[in-house]
C-alpha cells in the first residue's frame, strides 16, 4: 500500500460509498481497494441552508494504489462506470482529489533568504513596482482604498455585534503583534494536519521555512497595530475565524478548501456563530466539489471573496483561477499603487490575473504590489513589500466587513439570505473608482472602502439572484453533440476534465492550431472517452 499522503484520492457523489470498498481499473481490471468518510457534513445535509437537499452527499475516496499507479480522471470513470459497486444508488460525479500549488513571490535558497528571518522590515520594491515610499500604508489613503475614512466613522461594536470573517490560508502565527485583536482561536480549525484537527497555527519550522502566506493575509485583512505603529488591518473590528487549509509552501488539496468552506457553512446553523465573510487568497484548478460549496455557501448568505491568481509572463494563462472564476464568488485582481493593471509585467516578475470577459462582471481590484506583510516568525516585524493578488483580497473582505458593520441592521433584514451577498457585492461595485478604459483588469473598478460605505443598502426588490455556478464547459457539448445527453452526469465529468487540462496547459488563452500536439492530445483523450458513452461514432 501507497504512503497515505502519496494515494489516489477522489470526490465522490454519490447517495453513500460503502466505507470501504473496491473497484477495476486498468484493461487487466486489477482491483483497486478504497476507503471513503464524508466530505461534507454540513453542506446536502437535512435541513440545511438554502436549497432542499438533493439525498446526495460528496465523499473523498482514498485508493490503496499510488498516485502515479493510473492516471487519475481514469480512475474516476472507472468508478462511474461502476457505481453501483461503490456507492449505494450509483456514483453521480467523480473526481480527483487535486493537490495543487498556489503561485507565490518565489524564496530562493541564498543567503539573502536565510536572512530573512532577521533585520529590518523589507522596503517598499522601488525597482520593479511603482511605489510610494513616503507611506508604508499608502493603499489605506483617500486617493487608494480609503481605509484611514472608513474606519474614522466606525467604532467597535462590542461582542456579539462582530462582523465575522473566515479566514481561509495556512494558518496563523500566534506570536506575531499584528495578530488580530479578535482573533476566534476556540473555532479554529485545521484541514491539513491530521493530528491537529483544532489548531490553525502555522507550523513553519527550520531556515528555509520562513514564509507564511497566512500571517501576512491575515495581517493585511485584521492585524493589530505592532510596534507603536499605525494600525494597517483593514477590519480590526471583526472576529476571525482562522482555517488551515495549505502547508508553508501553499500547497492545498481541493479536499481541503472544499472542507473549510463546509466547516463555514456549519457555522451559519447557528446565528450566534454565522460567518459573513469569507476570504481566501488562493485558488487553483476547477472543482465541481467547490462549486457546490459556492452554491451553499451563497443560499446561507456568505460573501466569499478570493483571490484572482497569479502569473510569471501569462504562463500558463492570465485567466482568473477556480473558485474566484465562479460567478457568485467576488474575485480580486490587482491595481498597483500608480492606477495601473498589476498584469502582464516582465517575465521575472509576478503579475495578476484577469479574464475572461464575463467573469469581470463579478470582479474588482484591490492594491498591490508593495503593502504591510506580517514575517512569520519575527513578532515585531512587518514588511512593506508584500505582493500579488493574495495581498489584495483581504482589502475587499475587510470592506465588506465594514459594509456590514455599518448597515448591520438593513442587512439582517433581507428576507433571503442570498440577498445580503447581493447587497455587499453592489456596494463594493458601486463605490469602486470606475475605470471603463480598463475593465478588463479590474472589473468593476478599484477598491474605495469609504466610498462603499457610503452607499445604502438597496431594497430587496433590485437585487437579483446569481445563478448556481458549475464546472460545465459548453465548448465541449458542442463539440460532442448531443450524444452525451442521456448520460449528463459523464457529460459533466468530461466537461470538469477538459477544463482542467485547459486551464493547467494554457490552451484556453492560445488557441493551438491544427498540428498543435497538444490539442491532439487533448482531443484524443477525450474523445477516447466520449466513445465509452456514445459509442464509436464520437469523432472531432
Amino acid at each position: 500500500m501507497a504512503p497515505a499522503d502519496d494515494r489516489m484520492a477522489f470526490l465522490v457523489k454519490g447517495k453513500g460509498p460503502a466505507a470501504r470498498g473496491r473497484f477495476a481499473l486498468g484493461p487487466a481490471g486489477a482491483n483497486i481497494h478504497f476507503s471513503a468518510e464524508p466530505l461534507f457534513r454540513s453542506i446536502g445535509a437535512a435541513g440545511r441552508l438554502g436549497a432542499a437537499p438533493s439525498g446526495s452527499q460528496w465523499f473523498r475516496v482514498t485508493a490503496d494504489a499510488g498516485a502515479d499507479s493510473a492516471n487519475p480522471w481514469d480512475a474516476c470513470h472507472a468508478l462511474m462506470a461502476q457505481g453501483q459497486g461503490v456507492a449505494a444508488g450509483g456514483v453521480e460525479f467523480a473526481e480527483p482529489d487535486l493537490l495543487q500549488r498556489w503561485a507565490v513571490v518565489p524564496r530562493p535558497p541564498s543567503a539573502a533568504a536565510l536572512a530573512m528571518r532577521e533585520g529590518r522590515p523589507h522596503e517598499q520594491n522601488k525597482d520593479d513596482f511603482p511605489a510610494i515610499p513616503a507611506d508604508n500604508f499608502w493603499f489605506r489613503d483617500a486617493k487608494h482604498g480609503q481605509f484611514d475614512a472608513a474606519l474614522a466613522g466606525l467604532a467597535d461594536p462590542g461582542a456579539g455585534k462582530r462582523t465575522r470573517i473566515a479566514h481561509v490560508d495556512t494558518g496563523f502565527d500566534p506570536d506575531h503583534r499584528s495578530r488580530p485583536i479578535h482573533l476566534s482561536q476556540a473555532e479554529q480549525r485545521n484541514f491539513v494536519d491530521a493530528d491537529a484537527p483544532n489548531d490553525a497555527r502555522d507550523r513553519s519550522a527550520g531556515p528555509f521555512n520562513n514564509f507564511s502566506h497566512g500571517a501576512g493575509t491575515l495581517s493585511i485583512l485584521a492585524g493589530a497595530p505592532v510596534g507603536g505603529g499605525k494600525g494597517f488591518g483593514c477590519a480590526p473590528y471583526a472576529e476571525v475565524i482562522p482555517i488551515r487549509v495549505a502547508d508553508r509552501v501553499v500547497l492545498f488539496r481541493n479536499s481541503a478548501i472544499a472542507k473549510a468552506f463546509d466547516y463555514v457553512h456549519a457555522l451559519c446553523r447557528n446565528p450566534r456563530t454565522r460567518v459573513h465573510v469569507l476570504s481566501m487568497s488562493m485558488g487553483g484548478l476547477p472543482s465541481q466539489a467547490w462549486a457546490d460549496a459556492v452554491n451553499a455557501l451563497y443560499d446561507a448568505g456568505v460573501f466569499v471573496v478570493t483571490a484572482a491568481g497569479n502569473n510569471y509572463a501569462n504562463l500558463p494563462s492570465h485567466l482568473i483561477v477556480y473558485p474566484a472564476r465562479f460567478n457568485r464568488v467576488v474575485a480580486v485582481c490587482g491595481a498597483m499603487a500608480d492606477g495601473t493593471p498589476y498584469a502582464n509585467l516582465k517575465p521575472t516578475l509576478m503579475a495578476g490575473d484577469y479574464g475572461p470577459e464575463p467573469k469581470m462582471a463579478t470582479a474588482i481590484a484591490a492594491y498591490t504590489p508593495n503593502v504591510p506583510w506580517a514575517r512569520f516568525g519575527e513578532p515585531d516585524v512587518v514588511d512593506f513589500d508584500g505582493a500579488g493578488t493574495s495581498a489584495a483580497t483581504p482589502q475587499v473582505a475587510g470592506a465588506a466587513a465594514l459594509w456590514i458593520q455599518k448597515h448591520r441592521a438593513a442587512y439582517e433584514a433581507y428576507p433571503e439570505p442570498w440577498m445580503r451577498v447581493e447587497a455587499v457585492r453592489k456596494a463594493l461595485f458601486d463605490g469602486a473608482s470606475a475605470d471603463s478604459a480598463r475593465k478588463g483588469y479590474f472589473g468593476a473598478g478599484r477598491l474605495r472602502a469609504k466610498d462603499a460605505l457610503e452607499q445604502r443598502p438597496p431594497a430587496a426588490a433590485r437585487l437579483r439572484r446569481q445563478a448556481a455556478d458549475d464546472t460545465g464547459f459548453a465548448a465541449f457539448r458542442l463539440l460532442v453533440g448531443v450524444g452525451l445527453a442521456a448520460a449528463p452526469a459523464k457529460s459533466a465529468m468530461l466537461e470538469l476534465e477538459l477544463r482542467q487540462i485547459m486551464q493547467a496547459t494554457g490552451l484556453e488563452t492560445r488557441p493551438p492550431a491544427d498540428d498543435d500536439p497538444r490539442a491532439r492530445r487533448v482531443w484524443s483523450m477525450n474523445c477516447s472517452r466520449c466513445r465509452r458513452y456514445r459509442g464509436p461514432s464520437a469523432k472531432p
